[in-house]
């Protein structure tokens, strides 16, 4: 635990501007794609006329799979493509390799499909 905070959590965080984490922090609050569509999720998905893969990673506490699995189901045109990583969310910052790896050959896929 110790490893992690001092060498991950800290060498991470404590360059970045407090401001910084802060407009996350309001982004992730108020990042509402259904303002679009006056509070209608569906409707708003249903606009995505774009091939689209929907990734969450397994273990990931912030995007749970099952959330992402019903909002894939509204996009036209989608994919759902878990990821699999005990890292959860932290698998975004490359440390597993089996992940990163995953990441390539679904965009490799999507990348292929012709319009």
């Amino acid at each position: 635990m110790d490893d992690f905070i001092i060498n991950f959590m800290h060498g991470y965080f404590s360059v970045m501007d407090p401001n910084d984490l802060l407009c996350m922090m309001w982004k992730w609050q108020r990042g509402d794609v259904s303002r679009i569509a006056g509070g209608n999720l569906k409707e708003a998905l249903g606009r995505i006329k774009a091939k689209t893969f929907v990734m969450p990673i397994s273990h990931d506490m912030f995007f749970p799979s099952q959330d992402c699995e019903t909002e894939q189901k509204m996009i036209a045109r989608s994919e759902f493509r878990p990821l699999k990583s005990v890292d959860g969310h932290l698998a975004l910052f490359g440390a597993d390799p089996e992940f990163l790896a995953q990441v390539d050959k679904n965009l490799k896929d999507l990348l292929a499909i012709a319009v």
